[in-house]
């Protein structure tokens, strides 16, 4: 029986809007790269990432946050879905490799609590998706067994993380609808 929904936040409940800004710099993919997996971690906080990226880039922090901000732009259909058809009926988290320091620009505290029962971020925990442990950990927070879960991610190798960890997973493609995720989650509860 599933009682619990975790949705992943970036290509799910944000859905990209353009290119991604770091393609402008391909140059600096590698250095770019190691700076977004240690702000997932936790290693590195909002001032200290905007910064680095302004020295390596030249873009001034405040472009370059203006910059994030157009990359993704809210999923409402599926933040209506959760609202309206989900949260009456079942556990719903938030699973995602984010700075904590970075989510209160894409939710606000009462639309984190409105929406869910848990949020879990990799730079609280240390521990990044895939790795099965952080399923793990969100499902014990909701008071649930991992295969008592459905895990929603846009990335293959996370839903093969949450697989990993027990769970269900359904890998939000590019045209993914409210509707593809409930018949999913149906297949799974029956």
């Amino acid at each position: 029986m599933i009682r619990a929904i975790i949705f992943d936040c970036f290509g799910v409940l944000y859905a990209p809007t353009s290119t991604v800004y770091f393609a402008k710099f391909p140059e600096l993919h590698d250095e770019l790269y190691d700076l977004n997996k240690m702000s997932d971690h936790g290693f590195v906080g909002k001032r200290e990432y905007l910064e680095t990226v302004a020295r390596l880039t030249g873009v001034s922090e405040e472009e370059t946050l203006q910059e994030f901000a157009k990359e993704y732009a809210v999923n409402q259909p599926v933040i209506d879905y959760i609202r309206n058809e989900l949260k009456p009926r079942y556990k719903i988290a938030l699973l995602s490799n984010i700075g904590h320091e970075w989510i209160s620009g894409f939710f606000n505290e009462h639309q984190l609590h409105d929406l869910f029962d848990e949020v879990v971020m990799s730079s609280q925990e240390g521990i990044t998706k895939p790795n099965p442990l952080i399923y793990e950990r969100t499902a014990e927070r909701l008071s649930v067994q991992p295969d008592e879960c459905v895990m929603i991610d846009d990335r293959q190798e996370n839903c093969d993380g949450a697989v990993k960890a027990g769970m269900r997973a359904f890998c939000f493609s590019e045209g993914a609808t409210p509707a593809s995720i409930r018949s999913f989650i149906e297949d799974a509860d029956a």
